[in-house]
């Protein structure tokens, strides 16, 4: 389903694409401009941030509450 439509991005590709910088141990934090950039675009609009953040959620969600905050904090300090 097209989530995006100014850049014509799907609910499939964003999450794709939030999962990938999820697995990239140097990556950033998966936010809603941070995922448009890793699919080489930029947000336009901002009306699809709502279901964009839902997205990036549905996985983070799934990994339990306490590796949330440790993953930060990792993310932050590589990012240093």
């Amino acid at each position: 389903m097209i989530i995006c439509s100014c850049n014509v991005l799907s609910d499939k590709q964003l999450r794709e694409a939030a999962e990938e910088m999820r697995a990239d141990p140097n990556g950033k934090v998966p936010t809603p401009g941070a995922v448009f950039r890793h699919l080489g675009c930029r947000p336009r609009c901002g009306g699809c941030f709502p279901a964009v953040i839902d997205i990036i959620h549905e996985k983070s969600s799934e990994e339990g509450e306490e590796s949330k905050p440790v993953r930060l904090r990792e993310k932050r300090a590589a990012s240093r």
